[in-house]
Order: C-alpha cells, then structure tokens, then sequence
C-alpha cells in the first residue's frame, strides 16, 4: 500500500479465495492536472502484510467525473443480477451536470481487480435547491440477513441517511440520523456487535453508528466518532446523543470498518478498522516533508462495558500465536525523579515499544514522561497524569512542522485514561507518526510527526514522588 503520490481514504475490505481486498482513493497526477481519484488495490492474506494490485478503477473514465469512496462488496445472492460472487461497488461520484453528488454502480466479475461503470443508482435529492446541504457522499453498505435487503448509509451533510434496495439499483429512503455539532459527516458506517459486561461476559448486541467529522466545537479535531444504539431495519436511535471519539489522536480519518463475517447485520464478537492517517487542516503542506498519506495499522474492536456504557475497545490486531524479536529494557525496574529509563536508540527510526508501569509503593508518581523518538532533538512527548486520570500529547517539537494557522497540528492532544494498580501501553514509532494503544485498547493515540533522519532514544521519567516499576520491551520493526 505504499504507492504515491497521494493517497487517502480506505475503502471497506473483503474477504474473497483467503485474501483481503482493499481499495484506497489514490491520486497518481499530483499536485499536477488533472486531478482527481482512482481506486487503488491491495490484497493480504491476514490484514497485516500488503501488496499492491495497482488501479482497479481508472479517474475520469465516465463523463460522470472521478470517484470517490464507497463500498464493494461480494455480492453472494445475486441480488444485482450480475452472477452470484460478483463484487459490487457503489461509490460516490461528483457528475459534471446539475445532479450534484450521486451514487454511481461499478462490477467486477474478475474478483475484484477490475470495474466497469453500470449506472447512477441515486442522485442527491437537494442538488438544485436551496438547500445548504449539497453533500450526498460515502455509501456504506450492510446485508441485513433475515430480511434479505441491502441498508445504505450516506453522509448527507450534518446527516446521516439510511436507504433500503433489494438489488443495490433501486433505493427507498428510510430515515435519517441529525447531528449538529460535528460540521459534515463522512465515512459513515452502521454494524452491530457483541456487548460485554465487565467481567467480558456478553451481555447483548448493540448497533454501532460511526462517521468521521469534526471536533472543534468539543476541543478536539477531527477523527472517527460513534454512537452505541439499536437499529430496527429503518431507524437508528442512540443510547445517548452525545457520542465517542474512537481515537484520541489528531491523525485517524475516513475510518473503514468490517467484520470477520463480512459486512452483515450478524452481531459479531470481534470487528476491524482501519484508517487514512492524515488530517485535512493539513494534508496538502506535510507533503513538503515527503508524506503523502498512508494506512494505520489493522485495529482489532470489541464492545465493552466501561462505567456503565458501551464502550468499543481499539486494540492493534495482531496473529494469534505471532512474534518477533524483543530486547528487554527493563523487568520490574525502580523509576525515581534520579533513575529514568533510557531506551536504546533504533537505527533506523522504527521500533514498537510495550511497557508496563505499576506503581510500586501504592502511590503513582504525579507525572510520568515518555519521550518517543525516532529523530534524534525531535521527541513526541506524552504526560501521564494519575491524579487527573489524564494523557497528553504533544508534537510541537517532534521535527518538520507544517505551514498553518490551524490549531490541529500544534494543539495537544488530551485523554481520559484510567490508572489503576498499573498501566500498560504498546506505541508503534515511524519516521511519520505514533500509534499507541492503552490498557488493550482502552485508549488509543494516532497522530503524524516528522522528526529529523538521525535516530534518537526514547526515555521514561518520573516526577512529583512515589515510585514507579516498569516492565519495558523494545522490538525493532
């Protein structure tokens, strides 16, 4: 997946013959003319090795415009009428007349590695009004099983629409979900899963309504946002208006999410997510230190039960049974004020750090610092705090800094985090960014830096008293 110049949203995978498909908005002209996206493709056989596949769906090849995101998917009934196991992509497509923002049909009935346009399923019925909402984009799609019809959901503007088809062409208008606090949502997605109490007994299922937008108004910046609820086949009611970041970090956009069992309203135990790590207050200028976007790592997701409240716990997938190689730095060390913990440099600048920190006498020190570098000068800084039950973020001097006003590269990054007998943490460090997970998946961070080329050490240091102990492992990547 590591194709350029410019990349962005991922699409949702599936799964076809034991590989994982994935397509991605690629824009293989710029910064030059013509512009626009292509869907470009990559397959895995376990979500964590990639190879690229190149363009499945060329920009500009219809007089309808490029492409934007959307959703294939396997369509294994035959609902389309283009062969059972067809792969069905509907999409969103600018037009070039006055239909504004439409839905448009793509098939592949080579598995996946190439489209043909079909038709405009739907165009934005406010396109031509008066109205302020002229965005109609980012179908996702989900098979309801004992119904047996398709649901859509769109990013409309400050709403979420929900639609129904039989056959992925003819779509009905069932309802829509309102919310005015998060500017325009995008990437929406609907799914349900398994709920665990505390004890990670399951509990029930709970449908899950997820979109990227903004965070300003709440003090944050942008990211992928949801509300737990249930869903009846036409409605979405939320358990509580107020919803939930699922990451907490500055860079985890245009979110993808599936499961196991394909994208089907079976309540799943385990689903996935993925990520384009990137921010739009600055997409465009971090290409002057060389990045022009790329993936998170594969989250695993689960339902938890957290205080009272569904939860959806955002951990690192990994292989059951995988491993590489560690270095241990520390095994029940004594951190004081006078005795920090000293990483060793990696050469190359990517490493992935597991820690555990307990507090030793009973009493937690009243600030812990760990400075995670892959540049040497150019730390990423992160303040725990256990009196305030908080984590902070900063990058303000972790290297290349991008050109704008903006407070969405220069702001902190704050979060909850919960600090019991112990903590633990395990932080993915490249030469373009941090993703960290807390307390298995508690809390996750994922935010871009650009630090300088020379590899620097990291560091664990304590201040304010009481004693920490730390279990510290150092893998190179």
């Amino acid at each position: 997946m590591s194709a350029t110049p410019f990349l962005n949203d991922p699409q949702v995978p599936f799964l076809r013959n034991g590989l994982w498909h994935l397509y991605y908005l690629w824009n293989g002209d710029y910064p030059n003319s013509p512009g626009g996206t292509a869907w470009r493709h990559a397959v895995s056989p376990d979500l964590l090795n990639w190879w690229d596949q190149g363009v499945a769906i060329e920009k500009f090849t219809t007089s309808q415009g490029d492409i934007w995101s959307g959703t294939p998917v396997v369509d294994t009934y035959n609902t389309a009428g283009f062969g059972a196991g067809a792969v069905i992509a509907l999409l969103t497509m600018p037009m070039t007349g006055d239909e504004g923002q439409s839905t448009a049909r793509w098939v592949s009935t080579d598995g996946g590695y190439t489209f043909s346009f079909d038709r405009i399923v739907m165009t934005n019925p406010q396109a031509g009004t008066d109205s302020d909402s002229k965005d109609f984009r980012d179908p996702r799609l989900l098979w309801m099983t004992n119904e047996r019809y398709w649901v859509m959901v769109l990013g409309e503007g400050n709403k979420i629409g929900f639609y129904r088809s039989a056959n992925l062409a003819d779509w009905t208008y069932m309802s829509g979900f309102m919310c005015d606090t998060l500017g325009l949502l995008e990437c929406p997605s609907l799914f349900p899963m398994v709920q665990h109490d505390e004890n990670g007994t399951a509990i029930g299922t709970k449908w899950i309504l997820l979109c990227s937008a903004n965070g300003y108004q709440t003090g944050f910046t942008t990211g992928a946002y949801y509300w737990t609820g249930s869903f009846d086949g036409t409605t979405f009611i939320a358990d509580n208006q107020a919803g939930q970041w699922l990451d907490g970090g500055s860079d985890f956009y245009a979110t993808a999410i599936w499961g196991p069992k394909a994208t089907t309203s079976t309540p799943q135990i385990t689903c996935y997510a993925i990520a384009w790590m990137n921010n739009w207050a600055y997409a465009t200028l971090v290409t002057k230190a060389g990045y022009y976007g790329r993936m998170s790592k594969v989250r695993k997701l689960t339902l938890k039960t957290v205080s009272g409240r569904a939860r959806l716990s955002n951990d690192f997938y990994t292989l059951t049974g995988s491993s590489s190689f560690a270095y241990t730095v520390a095994k029940k060390q004594t951190l004081t004020p006078l005795s920090p913990v000293k990483i060793p440099t990696v050469s190359r600048g990517s490493y992935r750090i597991d820690a555990t920190l307990s507090a030793a006498s009973g009493s937690w020190p009243s600030e812990i610092v760990v400075l995670l570098q892959s540049g040497a000068g150019t730390p990423i800084r992160l303040i725990l705090s256990p009196q305030s039950g908080n984590v902070n973020l900063q990058r303000t001097q972790s290297g290349f800094t991008p050109a704008t006003t903006d407070p969405a590269w220069a702001s902190d990054r704050n979060a909850p985090l919960t600090f019991g007998q112990s903590i633990s943490f395990s932080a993915r460090i490249n030469p373009d960014g941090l993703e960290i997970v807390f307390n298995q998946g508690a809390l996750s961070l994922t935010s871009l830096v650009f630090p300088t080329t020379t590899a620097g050490a990291a560091s664990i240091t304590t201040s304010g008293g009481g004693v920490l102990r730390a279990d510290i492992k150092l893998y190179r990547v």
